[in-house]
């Protein structure tokens, strides 16, 4: 049976597991520009929830893992990394983007798996690349240089530059978040590195939490407008969300963010081939 909006009956059953899914997808999310629903997704499908609904609930957790334990952990941690110059035109045009492709969708259900499959396998192969060339450190493998220095860089959003930047984002918002429940993060990485220049630690973490403040807008349209949240399994994973955003760092420091990122990549690929597959 279809999980109902409250997790009522047997379904209510497949909770157990949100708390430990809700550490996971967190303690990526706040590492990686990736986003939480990676796992959550098809995780999700495991327990029977369609695409759609994992996309609900991947907007919801991402608002609350990435956009208020991931910003107030950084916060705490190191506030320089946030490229604040860069959040306009990652996130506005995103939200518009969310908002139209959220109460629009032009995906179908298959054509939504197959866009999942084909985002994991594109995540795969960065977080790959980072292994190969920085022994699994994202910002190491991204740098232009060995003595790439972490600084301000000049971010005009009536530049051309901007112009590419909002509508990359918008594009995310419009085709990623609001079909699959993730997209912006990983985008804003892109942009952050390519476009603006900024140093790929900087990018990280500015792309973590623009994610997450993009969930929001949608998500708020999936909670009051469509009414498809699953609160039950939402609720059941905050708790795992906020233990993952806190304790990302300490986790990678005692077995290794290569080891880590490794079994990620293995995760990532036997995901796209399950969604490919569904698809016959």
């Amino acid at each position: 049976p279809a999980l109902s909006l409250f997790g009522a009956g047997d379904d209510i059953r497949s909770s157990w597991a949100m708390p430990m899914l809700g550490m996971a997808s967190a303690t990526l999310a706040n590492t990686i520009p990736v986003g939480g629903g990676i796992v959550f997704v098809p995780a999700l499908s495991l327990f029977g929830v369609e695409l759609k609904l994992g996309a609900a609930f991947a907007v919801a957790t991402m608002t609350f893992g990435n956009g208020v334990f991931g910003f107030l952990s950084w916060l705490r941690k190191d506030p320089s990394r946030i490229a604040w110059a860069v959040v306009p035109t990652a996130v506005v045009p995103a939200w518009i983007g969310a908002i139209h492709g959220t109460l629009h969708p032009f995906l179908t259900p298959s054509e939504c798996r197959c866009l999942f499959g084909a985002f994991a396998l594109v995540v795969g192969m960065i977080v790959g690349f980072a292994i190969h060339h920085g022994n699994g450190d994202v910002a190491k493998a991204f740098a232009r240089s060995e003595h790439d220095q972490e600084k301000e860089v000049s971010v005009s959003i009536l530049s051309w530059n901007g112009v590419l930047a909002s509508i990359a984002s918008f594009l995310a918002g419009v085709l990623l978040v609001s079909h699959i429940g993730i997209g912006n993060a990983l985008t804003t990485f892109l942009v952050s590195v390519y476009i603006w220049g900024l140093h790929p630690k900087m990018a990280i973490v500015t792309g973590i939490l623009c994610g997450g403040w993009t969930s929001l807008v949608p998500f708020l349209f999936h909670l009051f407008t469509l009414r498809d949240v699953p609160i039950a399994l939402w609720v059941m994973g905050l708790p795992g969300v906020y233990l993952g955003a806190s304790v990302a760092p300490r986790v990678y420091e005692l077995v290794g963010i290569e080891v880590v990122l490794k079994g990620f990549v293995g995760f990532l690929i036997i995901t796209a081939l399950l969604m490919f597959t569904s698809l016959a």
